[in-house]
């Protein structure tokens, strides 16, 4: 496997890489459609070969009977990175949505979802349809979405023919995200599988990285009249990583001191240059565990 960047500087050289971060995804328990190891694998290589980092592909990207599926924001994300597409919309209320595709400034194309096409398509009566009733303007947005995508720009993901996850009969919410598969068979309301919030993610991921014991975070977000990190500023939950890390290297250099500089160096150093922050504290426990004297690891 050749070097592979994922978006935030992640990156993935080889099977080990793919299997150690794929292991960590599967261990954190936020993902419901991926509970192996193998599954979050497959979901990481799928999103890499659409342009997507590792955790957008884990919430965004569904592999369906060999076909890769993705939430029409995803598809729109896409568009509006590109350098060469750009799209606009122009129509979008309870009967139809019309957005306007273009390639280097230039109209390429329009694509038009109405109510008149679920309803032939049986939309309105399928798996989705109480989705469909009650938020008609998001949905015919995401069929307008991957319709125009499909037909006039398809090499932004390289080519791969791209559906959202309606358009391969699983039951989605208002956004397009799955549905929990054990509320297929009831009725409303129904469950949907959670995103994570990004800041409890990133405690999670960090913390199974450093292996720092939970009751440990928990006595700490008491500390800070919390429960979990999404509640908290980011500046005290970048308190909390650095205090995850520095009890790690606490009986790896002699000095707290020299801990706390070589951490600022190595990892707030990296991210505040735009590098990922879990590769970042990844390269530092490798340089600390180094066999280097504490006192140049620092």
């Amino acid at each position: 496997m050749s070097d592979q960047h994922l978006k935030g500087g992640l990156t993935i050289r080889n099977i080990d890489d793919l299997s150690r971060l794929s292991a960590m995804l599967a261990k954190s328990g936020f993902f419901a459609d991926a509970r192996e190891a193998a599954q979050c694998g497959v979901k990481v290589l799928a999103g890499m070969e659409l342009g997507f980092g590792a955790i957008a592909s884990m919430v965004g990207v569904h592999i369906i009977n060999g076909k890769p599926s993705i939430g029409a924001n995803l598809m729109a994300a896409a568009v509006k990175r590109s350098s060469k597409y750009n799209y606009r919309i122009t129509r979008h209320n309870n009967d139809g949505c019309t957005i306007v595709f273009y390639e280097n400034g230039e109209v390429i194309g329009e694509s038009t979802f109405t109510l008149d096409d679920a309803q032939a398509a049986g939309a309105l009566e399928g798996k989705n349809g109480h989705t469909w009733k009650k938020f008609p303007r998001n949905m015919m947005f995401n069929r307008a979405m991957s319709n125009g995508v499909r037909w006039y720009c398809p090499d932004i993901f390289a080519g791969s023919v791209t559906y959202t996850p309606e358009e391969l009969d699983l039951m989605v919410d208002e956004e397009g995200n799955t549905v929990d598969i054990s509320a297929v068979d009831q009725q409303p309301p129904l469950t949907t599988v959670q995103t994570p919030h990004p800041q409890d993610l990133r405690v999670k991921l960090i913390r199974t990285l450093l292996d720092y014991p939970v009751d440990l975070v928990k006595e700490w977000l008491s500390f800070q009249d919390g429960k979990a990190p999404s509640q908290l500023e980011v500046s005290k939950v970048d308190e909390l990583i650095k205090v995850m890390c520095l009890a790690w290297a606490s009986n790896k250099i002699d000095h707290p001191a020299h801990a706390q500089n070589s951490y600022l160096k190595h990892v707030t150093g990296m991210v505040a240059q735009g590098h990922e922050e879990l590769e970042a504290i990844k390269k530092w426990m490798q340089h600390i565990q180094s066999p280097s004297p504490a006192s140049v690891r620092a």
